[in-house]
């Protein structure tokens, strides 16, 4: 019977709170940890001496001994100098600690996936240093047998990162990275967009809830293709609703004219795939799309994981066009005509009452003006278009 080796990991830590967070997370993953815990840097130093641990986790304010000072121990001392360090705090000045030895970060309030994600990977890399310095020191090994070890660690980092950029925009996993924190930031104009099926209750009723995620995915996986060609990002999805916007976390003028663009894509493909549907005698799923320009509040909330969100009566207009719109039709408010007018057909439907926001003048976007298309659907800008949006 082969043994397993438990990886010993040592938390530093004098929140009692915090300590036995951890302990629950990681023991709870994997039976191949074993949690360690001190309560202040002076015990936490001498017990790594004795225990020689896999891993380190410890916070960088604490009384008696802070973190720094028992880094700076640590990596003066011939017995502890190697041991991996991840560092947490809610401080914003890590920059000292990671250039003083320490391999990582995790931020309070602890994240349970960036805390498995975090470990997992230090672990790793930490295992493939020891197996490559080894080999060095028992045998001369080729140089390209150096750089496959370097790229598989590369590769292992990669891996890390991108499951926090799976979860917040590619720019804001950046920020958080590099700085351990994201500003919450104010935008004067930006554009959002909500899709949402009509009679969408009554859809779930007839489908296997496989068959339901199923179909859900063939609609969001297009609609996260569209979007992407024209420089939006998805907010987040609700049942069968989808948010995105247009203009940020990177400013840019044209976002309301990107963001009818892409609407008037999705619309094209789920009128495509519904006339797929309807052959093969399935029932389609009718599509409602609004949109309304404004400003918001962007950042990044949550304790128990991270959200990339925006707030502000923006998105409560760009709610109410979606639901005070029609099958097939993409309706924007007054306020986005005005950035998108001389660029496409729209159709005034009048001023339309919206629920707690009184009456608001609407549109239906019908398709780009025959000028400025050789498409005949009209949803394709040609040369001339992509002219004027250069200048916009």
């Amino acid at each position: 019977m082969t043994l397993r080796i438990k990886y010993k990991i040592l938390v530093i830590d004098d929140d009692n709170v915090t300590t036995s967070l951890i302990k629950y997370i990681l023991e709870s993953e994997s039976e191949m940890y074993q949690i360690f815990i001190a309560e202040n840097g002076k015990i936490g130093y001498e017990e790594s001496i004795s225990l020689i641990p896999d891993l380190i986790l410890m916070d960088l304010e604490m009384p008696v001994q802070n973190g720094m000072q028992t880094l700076h121990l640590l990596k003066n001392n011939e017995v502890t100098k190697d041991i991996p360090v991840i560092m947490i705090t809610s401080s914003t000045n890590l920059k000292k600690a990671i250039n003083s030895g320490a391999l990582d970060f995790i931020h309070k309030p602890i994240e349970t996936l960036e805390l498995l994600v975090r470990v997992k990977s230090t672990l790793s890399m930490y295992k493939l240093l020891h197996s490559v310095m080894k080999q060095a020191e028992q045998l001369e090994l080729q140089s390209e047998e150096l750089e496959r070890q370097k790229k598989i660690l590369e590769e292992e980092k990669k891996k890390s990162d991108q499951l926090l950029v799976n979860i917040l925009p590619y720019e804001i996993a950046e920020q958080l990275k590099n700085k351990g924190f994201v500003d919450a930031k104010h935008y004067r104009r930006v554009t959002v967009m909500f899709t949402d099926f009509k009679g969408f209750t009554k859809i779930t009723e007839d489908l296997s809830t496989e068959q339901l995620v199923k179909e859900l995915n063939i609609y969001f996986e297009k609609f996260d293709e569209i979007i992407g060609m024209h420089y939006l990002e998805k907010i987040k999805t609700i049942g069968d609703a989808y948010m995105c916007v247009g203009g940020l976390p990177i400013r840019n003028k044209s976002n309301p004219i990107d963001t009818v663009l892409a609407a008037l894509k999705i619309r094209k493909f789920v009128e495509g795939y519904n006339e797929y549907k309807i052959s093969n005698n399935l029932p389609p799923w009718d599509l409602r799309i609004g949109i309304h320009t404004g400003e918001v509040i962007a950042g990044v909330i949550g304790q128990k994981k991270f959200a990339y969100d925006i707030w502000g009566d923006t998105v409560n207009k760009a709610s109410r066009m979606e639901s005070s719109g029609e099958v097939g039709q993409i309706n924007i408010s007054g306020e986005t005509y005005q950035y998108i007018r001389d660029y496409f057909s729209c159709d005034y439907r009048g001023k339309i009452a919206a629920k707690n926001k009184g009456e608001i003048d609407m549109y239906f976007v019908k398709c780009i003006k025959p000028e400025l298309t050789n498409d005949p659907a009209g949803i394709l800008p040609n040369q001339h278009f992509l002219q004027l949006l250069s200048e916009y």
